[in-house]
């Protein structure tokens, strides 16, 4: 199922939850905000670090070849053991030149103490949807846990010296708890 990407002005308009609200339209580093909102300890679950082939939607996002893999990371971001968000990155090869190799290399350490500590990183609009039970990051994202519902989600592609890398991040139930 297609994933319907929309501005804030529209996609605010749907949400009535206040407290999903202060965390989905945050413009700076979502792992901040949580560590500000939340007591106890934050902390990132890796996932993946690894190069594989994009999902369709992020190879087209980001104007890929069919063929070409991507350097992913995906991880869930987490507070007193309680996944909050599921983050997805995908950084293309020509994005990893030189200087960039460190986002090979992040570990356990949020993508968010790089991109938002240069002024020289640049960030696009944000786009938001309501994800469906029923697509590829729905399911990435709830991994093995049960959630029947639709899942909110950003994405943002920040800019490196003009090259891409695209963010995305599912908010999950316990975020709004």
């Amino acid at each position: 199922m297609k994933i319907n990407w929309q501005n804030k002005e529209i996609i605010r308009i749907k949400i009535k939850n206040k407290h999903l609200s202060k965390f989905l339209f945050e413009d700076g580093s979502l792992s901040r905000l949580i560590q500000d909102k939340f007591d106890g300890t934050f902390h990132i679950d890796l996932i993946n670090e690894s190069w594989i082939t994009p999902m369709p939607y992020e190879k087209k996002v980001l104007s890929l070849r069919d063929n070409e893999i991507s350097f992913i990371r995906e991880s869930y971001l987490n507070c007193n053991n309680k996944k909050l968000v599921y983050a997805r990155t995908v950084i293309p090869r020509q994005t990893l030149k030189k200087k960039n190799q460190n986002l090979t290399r992040l570990g356990k350490k949020p993508l968010g103490e790089i991109l938002f500590s240069s002024d020289k990183i640049i960030r696009s609009n944000i786009n938001y949807a309501r994800i469906p039970q029923s697509s590829e990051l729905h399911s990435r994202a709830k991994g093995n846990y049960n959630i029947s519902s639709s899942l909110y989600s950003r994405q943002s592609i920040f800019y490196i010296k003009n090259k891409p890398l695209l963010v995305f991040e599912v908010f999950l139930p316990d975020i709004i708890q």
